[in-house]
């Protein structure tokens, strides 16, 4: 009797699970709560396909602020085609380790108990802190693979002298972390660690879905290559021509590096003996040595601006204000370089070292140390509305109650909105009885009750409501999912709001809220124009090979009426 209850009880939980499962697939989950701990959740994709009779690869994505859903979305399409789990950690934040392996450890738990997980393929992916998340996970022997956007391995353990699992990483072109990956390349090449890095066009974020794509299927590649996955063929050579189509003509550099990860990726798989006769030619190169070398000074140069805006920092205003400006302006020009990246990249470095190395100045007190680095951040991004508050408590700290007004009010005007943090904080003590840090607060408490305006997939509303976008893809981009290359403004109605910030017919949009357009699908893009914003649109525009910011400003709504664009009403 007792063993045909248990018998029941085994069944009863089974299809249990698979009703779970059955009512999960072909959508994203927001949140998963985790049955073991349910201070732990997690955002979720199951293929439309899934089901419990076989065994599925999964990635378990770390998002450096928590926001697991965002990889799961980027890698929802991959999931789908080629058949994966994908689950994001709403936890996992740069951190203690502590915390994160919490975390990882309640949600990997949760999803092998509830779904039919392939042990031979887990995986894990990450951004900026979550890549060193994913990557500790995979030195405890784990998981078989990492994405790593944005960053690389864990500080505190470096690149071990064999890595186990694959590698995959990605970094934007003006991302303060580019040198890291691009040094990494090199040690995973001579630890004969099986890698591939890959760049995009952005900075400091997560990868494309495009980008994020081709993770997968190189995973599928290198699973076929260790016969944990049957061949396809039909995919290796689909993969292949894929791979050759979006092989850069130039520079030679990039080219070069592209067919030497190509013809190591197909190995063995697929013939590759004209594409390593041409690997052989462009390594014997003058011009290959030549970027080589140009790319080298290009780094050193980089390396010593930091070192400069170091030193600046401790300088007077005066060499503050001076570099700041030059860097600003090299920053700032319309077409884009090597030299515009490395400038920006250097500028969102500094901006990074400042929130890290000024929390330090604040603990031990050394308040002008702290105001050094501020004022040189905030000179470098002036609309930086954390250094601005910070660089108001470095001031009030140091006595200086005008110039902590003055902060302070910039930083209302950059959208600072935390009033609570603003009103308790003790270096503000003794400016709780100035009318100008009264007004100051009224204005970040408005800020923080402002309703934000949601704007529809496509087409822009609102400020926008009279322009009209079409968009161009990428040339000779392969596959199902063309990837965007810009957006073209069709028309502006006269005495809009657009076309008084400046919007122009016949201007080519290339970034829209900080995120640039080219390499993202349309569904991105549609993400993109769905997220809230507040007072204003930021736009890069193209005209005539020039590139400009174009702000602009969007009518408040009612209560009432945003309410109803969040229901869809």
């Amino acid at each position: 009797m007792a063993v045909r209850f248990c018998c029941i009880a085994v069944f009863a939980l089974l299809f249990a699970l698979s009703v779970r499962a059955q009512s999960l697939t072909g959508q994203v989950v927001d949140k998963v709560i985790c049955e073991g701990n349910p201070a732990q959740s997690y955002a979720l994709y199951l293929p439309s396909n899934y089901t419990e009779a076989k065994k599925w690869p999964v990635i378990f994505c770390f998002d450096a602020g928590a926001r697991g859903i965002m990889p799961v979305e980027r890698l929802r399409e991959a999931a789908e085609k080629y058949g994966y789990l994908v689950a994001g950690s709403l936890n996992s934040r740069n951190g203690p380790w502590a915390a994160n392996a919490a975390a990882a450890n309640a949600m990997i738990k949760d999803v092998t108990a509830h779904f039919s997980v392939d042990g031979r393929r887990i995986y894990t992916a990450g951004m900026s802190g979550g890549a060193r998340v994913a990557t500790s996970i995979a030195l405890s022997g784990l998981v078989k693979g990492v994405i790593a956007c944005g960053a690389g391995f864990p500080q505190s353990a470096g690149v071990p002298k064999q890595v186990p699992f694959l590698f995959f990483g990605v970094a934007g072109t003006e991302d303060f972390n580019y040198p890291e990956l691009r040094r990494l390349d090199g040690e995973l090449e001579e630890r004969k660690a099986v890698h591939r890095i890959v760049t995009f066009e952005g900075g400091h974020v997560w990868a494309p879905a495009t980008v994020l794509t081709e993770a997968v299927e190189w995973f599928e590649l290198q699973a076929m290559r260790a016969g944990v996955r049957p061949k396809d063929e039909a995919l290796i050579q689909a993969l292949l021509e894929k791979r050759l189509a979006a092989m850069p003509e130039q520079p030679l550099l990039e080219r070069w590096r592209a067919l030497k990860s190509l013809t190591a990726d197909f190995e063995g798989l697929a013939g590759i003996a004209k594409h390593e006769a041409n690997l052989r030619e462009f390594a014997a190169s003058r011009e290959l040595k030549d970027g080589l070398k140009a790319e080298r000074a290009l780094q050193s140069r980089e390396d010593d601006l930091l070192e400069q805006l170091g030193n600046a920092a401790m300088a007077g205003s005066g060499r503050k204000q001076s570099l700041a400006a030059e860097l600003r302006r090299k920053a700032d020009v319309g077409e884009d370089s090597p030299e515009r990246r490395m400038v920006r990249r250097v500028i969102a470095s500094f901006t990074s070292m400042t929130r890290e190395t000024v929390r330090g100045f604040f603990e031990q007190a050394d308040y002008d140390s702290a105001e050094g680095f501020l004022e040189l951040a905030v000179a470098l991004k002036p609309d930086h509305k954390a250094n601005l508050f910070d660089l108001a408590r470095a001031h009030a700290y140091n006595g200086d109650k005008k110039r902590a007004l003055e902060s302070l009010e910039q930083a209302a005007i950059a959208g600072y909105n935390d009033a609570a943090k603003l009103e308790a904080e003790p270096a503000f003590a003794k400016l709780r009885g100035e009318a100008r840090f009264q007004a100051t607060v009224v204005k970040v408490r408005a800020a923080a009750a402002e309703p934000t305006l949601l704007l529809p997939a496509v087409r822009v509303s609102a400020a926008l409501a009279s322009v009209e976008l079409r968009l161009f893809y990428l040339p000779n981009a392969g596959g199902a999912t063309m990837p965007l290359s810009f957006l073209r403004v069709e028309t502006v109605r006269p005495n809009s709001l657009a076309a008084g910030a400046g919007l122009e017919e016949g201007m080519e949009i290339t970034s829209i809220q900080g995120i640039r357009m080219r390499g993202l699908t349309e569904v991105e893009l549609n993400d993109i124009m769905a997220k809230p914003v507040k007072d204003e649109i930021v736009l890069i525009a193209r005209t005539r090979g020039t590139e400009k910011e174009i702000r602009v400003p969007l009518k408040k709504t009612a209560p009432a009426a945003a309410a109803a664009g969040k229901t869809g009403e």
